[in-house]
Order: C-alpha cells, then sequence, then structure tokens
C-alpha cells in the first residue's frame, strides 16, 4: 500500500534568503544565553546547593553553633523548600532559646500537614506555654491607675488633693521629679534566661533529636520497587529532575530522555516519537517499559507507547526514573531493554499555576494545575492542550491522484487533557490514592512494513486506586483506549484500511514489605507480591474473536544487608502468557560493594522477555498489492507452516558500574555492559502460493476483499543473534554554585551473528557513538537557561518497503546527526512568574543543507521556535 510521496518543504523548512537572517537571530540568542550562563551571582542545581547547605548547617548544629546553622538552614530552604528542613530549624531555635523564632517556624511547619502534626503540635503548646511565662517575668509593671485614691484626711480649706502618682511616703512628686519604679518581681528560678541563651534540658528533651536524614538525596524506586538511594540500587539508574525540566523547555517528554545516556531517541513526525534504550529502536518501538507512578503507558495492542496521548504533560512531572537495563525480574514483559518511570508531582504539594506557549508552525501548548491539601486529603487537578505541527508535508497539496484523510495535513499531534489525583492518609504511614484521567487525541504516526503515514484519533484514559503501607502495598487500574485509524494517504481506488481499534486493561497487585534480620548480622529487604492482568482488545486487523487473555505473575526480591559495606540483590519473577500456554521465569542477581557511603560499585546479571503483542499474536490481514486484485495475507497462525508458533524475544545481560557521589561539586558514573539477544520477532518474508497450498484450500479469492491471495506473510522470530558490548560513562560537574554541567557518552558495539542457513541481511540502526553535553544556570536576578548538544553518529537500517512485485526488505544509510537546544528565561514578581523561549534543533539548515532525518521514512526534523508564559500563585 506504500505510495510515492512528494516531501515539499512545509512552513518547517526555511528558505536559502532567510538563512542569512535567522543565523543572526540564532547568534544573538546564543550569545545572550552564554552571558546568563557565567558564573555570576546563579543559582544553579538547587538539589545540590540546598544540600550543601543542609550538610553544613546541621553539623553547624550539632556543634551548638545555632545562629550559624540556623541560617545554612535557612538558605537550604529558600533554595529548595522542604518540611524537614523546616522543622529542623523550629528545632534549632528551640534549642538555642528562641522559642518566639521556634514557635513560628513549627507553625510554618504544621502548615505543610506532615503526618507528626498530633506529635508536633503538642511540643508547639509546650514552647507556647513556656514562651507566654518568659514573657510574663520579662515585662514591666502595669502602670498605676491614674484615679487619685481618696485622701487620708479631707483636704483643708484652699489645699488642692494630689493629682499625680503618689511617692511612696504618701507625697506627689515634687515638679521635674520621676516617680519610683516599683522593684521588679523575682523570676521563677526554672525561667532564668533570656531569648538567645540554650534553654535548660527539659527543653531540648521536648523537641526530640533532629531530623539528621539526607532530605536532599537523590532516591529512586523503580529499580527495586522501593525509595532507596541510587547507591543502594541494583541497577543503573538516572534521575531526570524538576530543574532538568523546566530549565530545558522542553514540553515532549521523550526528547527529555535524549538526555539520558545510553538512550535511543528517534523523532519521525510531528506526533510519533520512538524510545529504546542500548539499541534495538524501531517505528512503535516495544522494548521499553514506561509506567506512570508505576502504572503502565504503554499500549497492549502494538506494545509501543504513544507519548502525546498521556493525559499528563510536564509540569506534572515531579522526576523522571530512568533504569537502563532490563527489568523482567520484577516488571515481567515488556521491560526488555529498560524501563522509564514518570513520578507526577504529589496531591498537595507545590503552588497553583499556568503555562501558555505558542511558537512557530502554529504550535500550541497550554497547562493548568491547581493543588491543596485539607488535613489528610491532598490533591491536584491538571488540564491542558498541545498542538505540534508535522516536520515536513508528507503529501504535495496538488496530489489529484490520491486519496486524502480529512485531518489537516500539516497536524503532527493534538492533544487536550485532564487529569485528577488524591490522597487520603489513613494513619502513620497508611496511604489511599485515587485518580484518573481522560485525554482526546489526534496523532500522525508510522506503523509497521507497509503501513506509513497513518492517522489516529481517538481517547485515552485511566481509573487508579492505590493503597499504601509500611508492610503491605495494593495497586488496581482499568486503562481505556479507543482509536479510529486509517493511511494518511492512498492512490484512488485503493483503500485507506480504515479500522477501529478498542482496549480495556484491568490489572491489579499486591505486594509485601518486610524488613528482618536472619541471621542477625543480615539485614533482608523482603518483597513478595503477585500480579494479575485482563486485555480485552478489538481490531479489525486481527482475527474476528480474538481472546481475552488473563496472565498472572508471582515475584520476590531479598536485599540482603550485610554490614555497611555489602549488599546482595536477589530478584526473581514468574509470568504466565496466555499466548504461549506458558510460565517464563526472569531471574536477577546484583551484588553492590560500598567502599564509602557514597560510592557504590554494582555487578549484576538477568534475563528478561518480551512476549508478543496482540498484533503480532492475532495478526490476520489482507494487504493490497499493487498489482490491481491481488493481495498478500498477514496472519500469524501461518496456515501455510502447520506447527508454527511465535516465540518471545529473550535478552541475557551482563553489566558493571562504579558510581560516585563522594563530592558535592562532581558525581559520576562508569558502566560498562553486555547483551546477548535472540529470537527478535519481525514481519517474516512473503511466501509465495504454491499448487500444494491451493490444494490444501489456501489461497484464490478473498470473498471478503474480492481479491486473489498470491502469498502469505506475518510474524517470524529472527534466526540471528545479537552480541552487544557497550559502555556508558557520565556525570554532573558542579564546580561553582551557579553553575551545573552535564555531560555523557555511549558506546554500543553491536555484532549480528548469523548461523547457516539465516538470510538476514545486516542490520546497524543503533549508532555507535552517542554525545550529550549540556550547562544550566539559574541566577539571582531571575535570568536561567540551558543550552545542550547532541550527537550520535551513522545509522543503517533495514525495512521492508512495497513495490510492484510483493514486499522486500531493504537497506537505507543514515548519517550522523547533530542537536542544539536551548531555553532562556526571567523569573520576576518574586519568582511567581517567568517569560521564556525555546530553541530545538538550532543550527538545522545551518550545519549542512538539510536538516536530520531519525529514520529512512520519517519527516526531516527541522527547528523550532516557541515562547512560553508561566504564573504560579
Amino acid at each position: 500500500m506504500a505510495y510515492p510521496v512528494s516531501r515539499t518543504p512545509s512552513a518547517a523548512s526555511t528558505p536559502p534568503r532567510r538563512r542569512r537572517s535567522q543565523r543572526i537571530r540564532l547568534t544573538a540568542f546564543a550569545a545572550l544565553l552564554a552571558a546568563t550562563l557565567l558564573p555570576a551571582s546563579a543559582l544553579a542545581d538547587a538539589r545540590t546547593e540546598a544540600r550543601r547547605h543542609f550538610k553544613t548547617g546541621m553539623e553547624l548544629i550539632t556543634k551548638r553553633r545555632f545562629d550559624e546553622g540556623i541560617k545554612e538552614l535557612e538558605k537550604a530552604n529558600e533554595i529548595l523548600p522542604h518540611p524537614s528542613v523546616v522543622y529542623n530549624i523550629a528545632r534549632a531555635h528551640a534549642e538555642a532559646g528562641n522559642l518566639e523564632q521556634a514557635v513560628a517556624s513549627y507553625r510554618q511547619y504544621l502548615a505543610s500537614e506532615p503526618e507528626d502534626r498530633d506529635k508536633v503540635s503538642q511540643v508547639l503548646r509546650q514552647l507556647e506555654e513556656k514562651l507566654a511565662a518568659q514573657r510574663a517575668a520579662t515585662e514591666p509593671p502595669r502602670p498605676p491607675s491614674t484615679t487619685q485614691p481618696p485622701p487620708l484626711t479631707p483636704p483643708q480649706p484652699g489645699e488642692q488633693p494630689p493629682t499625680g502618682p503618689t511617692a511612696p511616703t504618701g507625697q506627689p512628686p515634687r515638679p521635674g521629679e520621676q516617680p519610683d519604679r516599683p522593684t521588679e518581681p523575682q523570676r521563677p528560678s526554672g525561667e532564668q534566661h533570656t531569648p538567645g541563651t540554650p534553654v535548660t534540658p527539659d527543653t531540648r528533651q521536648l523537641v526530640g533529636e533532629a531530623r539528621t536524614d539526607d532530605i536532599y538525596q537523590e532516591t529512586v524506586v523503580t529499580a527495586s520497587r522501593n525509595a532507596q538511594s541510587p547507591l543502594d540500587a541494583p541497577s543503573s539508574t538516572t534521575i531526570i529532575t524538576r530543574q532538568d525540566i523546566r530549565l530545558s523547555g522542553i514540553t515532549r517528554i521523550p526528547e527529555l530522555l535524549r538526555r539520558v545516556a545510553g538512550m535511543d531517541v528517534m523523532q519521525i513526525t510531528g506526533g510519533d516519537t520512538s524510545v529504546s534504550m542500548r539499541g534495538f529502536n524501531s517505528r512503535l518501538s516495544n522494548k521499553l517499559l514506561v509506567l506512570i507512578n508505576g502504572r503502565t503507558a504503554k499500549n497492549d495492542i502494538l506494545g509501543s507507547t504513544f507519548w502525546e496521548m498521556l493525559t499528563i504533560d510536564v509540569d506534572q512531572i515531579e522526576r523522571i526514573e530512568v533504569v537502563r537495563g532490563p527489568g523482567s525480574a520484577l516488571y515481567g514483559a515488556d521491560a526488555f531493554v529498560g524501563i522509564v518511570n514518570i513520578i507526577t508531582i504529589a496531591p498537595g504539594e507545590g503552588r497553583d499555576g499556568a503555562r501558555v506557549g505558542v511558537g512557530d508552525q502554529v504550535q500550541g501548548y497550554g497547562s493548568v494545575w491547581t493543588t491543596g491539601r485539607e488535613g489528610d486529603f491532598g490533591y491536584r487537578l491538571s488540564a491542558g492542550f498541545t498542538r505540534y505541527p508535522r516536520w515536513t508535508r508528507e503529501v504535495a497539496p496538488d496530489r489529484i491522484d490520491l486519496d486524502l484523510t480529512s485531518q489537516s495535513q500539516n497536524l503532527g499531534a493534538q492533544n487536550v487533557r485532564l487529569d485528577l489525583r488524591t490522597t487520603q492518609r489513613l494513619g502513620k504511614g497508611r496511604m489511599l490514592h485515587l485518580g484518573g484521567g481522560y485525554s482526546r487525541n489526534e496523532m500522525n504516526i508510522y506503523g509497521i512494513g507497509p503501513f506509513n503515514d497513518y492517522i489516529f484519533q481517538g481517547t485515552n484514559m485511566d481509573a487508579t486506586a492505590m493503597f499504601t503501607s509500611d508492610f503491605l502495598n495494593v495497586r488496581t487500574y482499568y486503562t481505556n483506549m479507543d482509536v479510529d485509524a486509517q493511511s494518511n494517504a492512498a492512490y484512488a481506488g485503493r483503500t485507506l484500511y480504515p479500522t477501529n481499534a478498542l482496549q480495556h486493561l484491568y490489572h491489579a497487585e499486591a505486594e509485601f514489605v518486610r524488613t528482618l534480620r536472619f541471621p542477625e548480622a543480615v539485614e533482608h529487604d523482603l518483597h513478595l507480591g503477585g500480579s494479575y492482568r485482563l486485555k480485552h482488545i478489538r481490531w479489525s486487523y486481527l482475527i474476528d474473536d480474538p481472546p481475552t487473555e488473563h496472565h498472572g505473575a508471582i515475584f520476590l526480591q531479598d536485599a540482603m544487608k550485610i554490614g555497611p559495606h555489602f549488599t546482595f540483590v536477589a530478584s526473581g519473577r514468574l509470568d504466565y502468557v496466555p499466548f504461549l500456554e506458558r510460565v517464563i521465569p526472569s531471574p536477577r542477581g546484583a551484588f553492590i560493594i560500598k567502599p564509602t557511603s557514597q560510592q557504590a560499585i554494582r555487578l549484576s546479571g538477568s534475563t528478561a522477555f518480551r512476549s508478543p503483542t496482540f498484533l503480532e499474536a492475532y495478526l490476520a490481514l489482507p494487504i493490497q498489492l499493487a498489482q490491481t486484485g491481488a493481495e498478500l495475507f498477514s496472519e500469524t497462525n501461518a496456515r501455510d507452516r502447520p506447527g508454527f508458533k511465535l516465540n518471545p524475544e529473550q535478552i541475557v545481560a551482563a553489566e558493571a558500574s562504579y558510581l560516585n557521589q563522594q563530592s558535592d561539586f562532581v558525581n559520576f558514573e562508569v558502566t560498562a555492559y553486555y547483551n546477548r539477544v535472540t529470537d527478535l520477532i519481525a514481519l517474516a518474508d512473503r511466501r509465495i502460493l504454491t499448487l500444494s497450498n491451493r490444494a490444501d484450500g489456501f489461497g484464490g479469492i478473498d470473498p471478503a476483499t474480492g481479491r486473489y491471495t498470491v502469498g502469505f506473510g506475518g510474524w517470524d522470530n529472527q534466526c540471528d543473534t545479537y552480541n552487544v558490548v557497550g559502555g556508558e560513562v557520565g556525570g554532573r560537574l558542579f564546580p561553582i554554585e551557579g553553575i551545573d554541567v552535564i555531560a555523557n557518552y555511549a558506546l554500543n558495539l553491536s555484532n549480528q551473528s548469523v548461523g547457516d542457513g539465516c538470510l538476514v541481511p545486516a542490520d546497524r540502526r543503533t549508532s555507535r557513538h552517542k554525545i550529550n553535553v549540556g550547562v544550566q544556570a539559574r541566577t539571582k536576578i531571575g535570568i536561567d537557561g540551558e543550552l545542550m548538544f547532541h550527537y550520535q553518529s551513522s545509522q543503517q537500517w533495514v525495512e521492508q518497503v512495497a513495490t510492484a512485485t510483493g514486499i522486500f526488505p531493504q537497506v537505507f544509510d543514515l548519517p550522523g546527526y547533530t542537536l542544539v537546544n536551548a531555553r532562556l528565561g526571567y523569573r520576576f514578581l518574586g519568582d511567581h512568574a517567568e517569560l521564556s523561549a525555546t530553541v530545538f534543533n538550532a543550527l538545522a539548515g545551518i550545519t549542512g543543507p538539510e536538516s536530520p532525518q531519525m529514520h529512512p521514512f520519517g519527516n526531516r526534523v527541522g527547528r523550532r521556535f516557541m515562547g512560553f508564559f508561566t504564573y504560579n500563585l
């Protein structure tokens, strides 16, 4: 069904006569941005700077240098507010004898509605009583009443009664003489101190111990299903922080992932981005598991993630955790090369706000949110709109030989969304989470094989409930995707393959968590759980009645800590896959050595699998060929090959890494890995109809289409084996307060092993080299920004192409490319408002005659400008 298209430049492409003026504008923009990134009075990397001040402040308070320590804590809280910092400030004031400041800080802490508010409220009441007694003991006596008491004897005739204060002798003071002050009463013996003087031990006992936990230490939850430092995680993990998101100005989540070492990000159309890790990217990439707060975001029809169909936007994200390497040991199928977990801002945290943005080529972005807490109840409600154009128009406007869809030929993606998340505390350590989201979408994507330039229009929604406690976690959610789809264009008289895809997914899981010692020298962090998933899908591209699948799994992880330096993590999971009718095991083992508390050496090994998607498992689709009246029938059950069964994709992985967070000025990680990948699922070579097939009743006229079946297609497991060796090195540098430098490099060496009789073309669709370098800054005068450089080397793709005689593989060479993205912003009105401008792919058309192409069939990715206004209440 492929057709020749005219890649006429859209408004995104730049005519030569305008390039000079754009160079001038870009040069001016870059110069201004560079000026803001100079180390003058800046406050970059809020978390690191806040952490530095917090540690210094707590050390000073431990040495009873309260004034200096409190100032450091106040700096930390100014950079990155946190309730525990306010708590420590209040406690330090109390211990220093500054009761008035202590009371004010405790009230500020209680305003955040902490879990321990009842206990802290008791402390506050007692401090208020002490403060009242202190004031009563130090305030001057009340002046005597001005009412003159009656004289002891009546005044004599002509004598005036006394009118002023009476002297101790009973006589009024003489003119110019001050009355004597009464003697100051004695203070109670327990309150003989003044503000600023350390209080007695009973006050120190009242306020309790300081909270010395490193609250600004990065934590991850994805690698082990519980919060821990990246130093303790059994897998290499990268965190994209809220500051990274804000300073980048990027509104596409996949483009944020590009800064992660080893990540493969491929923009194909304005609305379609495929993401993988350490190789094996493809159209509708299905080897990376994407989660939102632990809930699956990918669709089970194709196994891919439609990023522009999500119900959240970047303004609702707290951080993005990226686990580099297989994760089936805890998450089952589809965590094949890694996991991306998008963690949203918790209900009740942050401030209300809104952001709007407009850009060239009719780009649009809008987001508004409100958040609050009432006692134990917290909520966050957000709504938004996004519009991205295509990078290039696929069909010229003067084509009269093609039938087109009704969707705009310049639209890449459009999303209208609404999302609500709530929490309810049920006591200490227990929380109920309820929420849901809805989005209405239009997208231009690239499908599999000859199905390129496809249009999606539909809805995506979820309803989620979760209970968390110290020992039991239960989660359940329902997702629904209802999409109408068709090819964007086809020759007149040929089909556009209109279809409707409907997905219902219900998921439930329970996890038991326990920490114990056995024997006494070994601490076990134990996770034991199980899950159930129901998948019900209806799609006209599948068999007439695809089954409702019931998946089940159990998993176990034990992190055994032996002293302060050694941890062994053993993980395993068993998944029942209905299509395969068998159970698939996924083990993982990791050994972590910590020479110091801020260094870790990690050795790990694991296996993972990817089960066939519904499209791969139940495909049954007649494909119209170029010859009039001929078709290729593509199906999974392969009736012409009795006994054929599709196998899951398999990966065996080993990894070694060293992570160093010893310094407050630099942290870095070095990782080496080996992956062995087998049984990759790909479209099978066409099988020509034979006389034997006809004798068996296959082929001939298809009564549903009226066309003659001349061959068979479908899916197959590739017969080759990939041995991939690679490495990643990266880190963040904080040379001075105000500058944050990000840099990483990834190397990927892939060897394709082909045995006798295995006819598979060489495929090098992963860049051998990838480099990311960037710098961030946030100044005290309100100007901040980021400048980010990305480079990836050349690739070679093998794709199936429809020709006049059938569908055949073809090799495409793609040159390497460079992206430069930048953002410049100005904060004002006390940081409540911000104006910013971003440029994506700033060098497009400047360093080379053409914009980069990230996939052989994809759009050429040009330059984009956007301006934003943000306001927070």
